[in-house]
């Protein structure tokens, strides 16, 4: 699923910004409904597969039935985080032929 985002950041009056945009399909292939806890676990885990320190607040979901689009909206904290750890995934195993 980490695969089929799009990403979008922004950064304003030194605020950051993220929302991620996850078809549909994919979506509703790991989760039964739409809600923030979701939402979260989702951005959490996407922050940490690409080995991002930020702490995700006011975090917000939205589906787009037009678009077929599930649509997460959050704010990023960096200042005074600790850094984390970062995991590996099955798909991160590198091809050492």
């Amino acid at each position: 699923m980490l695969d089929s985002i799009r990403e979008t950041r922004a950064v304003r009056d030194g605020l950051h910004n993220i929302m991620l945009e996850i078809p549909e399909e994919i979506y509703k292939t790991f989760y039964d409904n739409i809600s923030e806890a979701n939402a979260l676990d989702i951005l959490k885990q996407y922050l940490n597969y690409h080995q991002d320190d930020a702490v995700p607040k006011d975090v917000k979901i939205r589906h787009n039935s037009n678009a077929h689009t599930v649509n997460i909206y959050a704010n990023l904290h960096y200042l005074g985080n600790d850094k984390t750890r970062p995991r590996y995934y099955a798909d991160d195993v590198i091809d050492g032929g």
